[in-house]
């Protein structure tokens, strides 16, 4: 069932004459990827989405942990996450062949809500990113959400009921727990989400974990852990990795100099920031910039997550 659901995106790639690169189709949230070679690690910004491999393998890295996964299986993103992405599976022969798809989180809900009590997910939330098989049930409805790329007339219609479906088996998979606590206003994932929804739009700022922990509506030592449990980084770490990832947008996407970049997002000290963002990314902020303006493919193409270049 993969392969076929490989063929059709490669017809669909072949269609819009992209060899390598990606394209946005005309169905919300819907991105196809191929590319013939590997690609470099790079930092980005995953956001609840399923991402999905017909072809070849890609890892994803948070903090501590390296997620792999290849054709035929899907990562499941429940969480807003900085993450270090790379196609580590790709050739001219056999290419790397992917999609994205937005997860819809009033379509997941409603889905929850019409669920048995004795049917709905039950627990603790676990990690934010969650390796799982394409199923038959999957693959079937990606394959009429892909078509509907053709009838658009059709998108409006069947769009809704097409990701209905898809919510419905998620909530039975391996992720149903974090895809249902994502959603639910009480659980502790949706409540850390609003924190950190406050802390993407002010990571410029001063923000303590008390003030966090306040908006999600939870005491400071449990917000710390269950964020932690989420996305394997503590809260300053995260505002750290969102301030890095916006000045490489600004020096890479807008020409900002790289002093003007650090003080933008937040920083008090430059020396402080060429010394993380080298520590981040690999070389210092002049000499990485450059390499990432050589090398705008590499930036862009990574639809798994959101960046300065692409989203």
């Amino acid at each position: 069932m993969t392969s076929d659901l490989n063929a059709l995106i490669n017809r669909i790639l072949d269609a819009q004459g992209i060899d390598d690169g990606f394209f946005v189709t005309p169905v919300p949230g819907l991105i196809l990827m191929r590319t013939s070679e590997r690609l470099a690690p790079r930092h980005m910004e995953y956001r609840p989405k399923l991402c999905l491999v017909t072809q070849g393998a890609k890892e994803v890295m948070v903090a501590d942990r390296t997620v792999r996964y290849g054709a035929g299986q899907s990562l499941i993103v429940t969480v807003e996450v900085p993450v270090l992405s790379q196609v580590v599976d790709a050739s001219p022969g056999r290419p790397f062949v992917g999609a994205t798809m937005d997860l819809d989180p009033d379509i997941i809900l409603d889905v929850v809500t019409r669920l048995q009590t004795s049917d709905q997910p039950r627990g603790q939330a676990g990690f934010g990113l969650t390796v799982s098989t394409l199923d038959d049930q999957i693959n079937g409805a990606l394959t009429r959400l892909l078509e509907l790329g053709d009838h658009r007339q059709a998108i409006e219609i069947l769009y809704p009921a097409i990701m209905r479906e898809i919510s419905f088996w998620l909530l039975s998979g391996p992720a149903r727990t974090n895809v249902a606590r994502m959603v639910l206003p009480e659980g502790q994932p949706a409540r850390i989400a609003r924190a950190i929804g406050h802390l993407r739009a002010n990571f410029d700022a001063p923000i303590g974990v008390t003030e966090l922990a306040k908006i999600a509506g939870m005491s400071p030592s449990s917000f710390h852990q269950h964020f932690k449990v989420l996305t394997s980084m503590s809260p300053l770490q995260y505002q750290k990795h969102l301030r890095l990832l916006e000045a490489r947008r600004l020096m890479v996407a807008e020409g900002e100099k790289a002093g003007i970049a650090a003080m933008t997002v937040g920083y008090e000290s430059v020396s402080q920031f060429s010394r993380e963002y080298a520590r981040m990314f690999g070389s210092p902020p002049r000499r990485e910039t450059r390499r990432a303006r050589a090398e705008p493919f590499r930036i862009a193409v990574e639809p798994d997550g959101q960046t300065g270049a692409a989203a």
